[in-house]
């Protein structure tokens, strides 16, 4: 398969896999907590410890997604790259 193709797939993947994320972490945050995430909530009484551990989890987690997805990419072009002979094969 095309580089290309492959780059903007996984491009288009990682952003897709992170909104996703997203979507599913702040589900999963409001009912653990009963408020939205801190991103998303105005409320200035929000304590700091909600928003720190919201940036980390969100963080971590959409790192994990494009690292993931990166190397499968990768994976993927260099499988479509023709080997190199060895020393011993030529």
């Amino acid at each position: 398969m095309n580089t290309k193709i492959l780059e903007l797939a996984g491009t288009g993947l990682s952003l897709g896999g992170v909104a996703l994320s997203h979507k599913v972490l702040g589900s999963v945050w409001t009912r653990a907590t009963g408020n939205p995430p801190p991103a998303k909530n105005p409320d200035p009484d929000e304590a700091w410890t909600g928003i720190i551990i919201w940036s980390l989890v969100t963080g971590l987690v959409g790192t994990v997604i494009k690292v993931a997805i990166s190397r499968q990419v990768a994976k993927m072009e260099n499988e479509d790259k023709p080997k190199a002979k060895s020393q011993a094969e030529v």
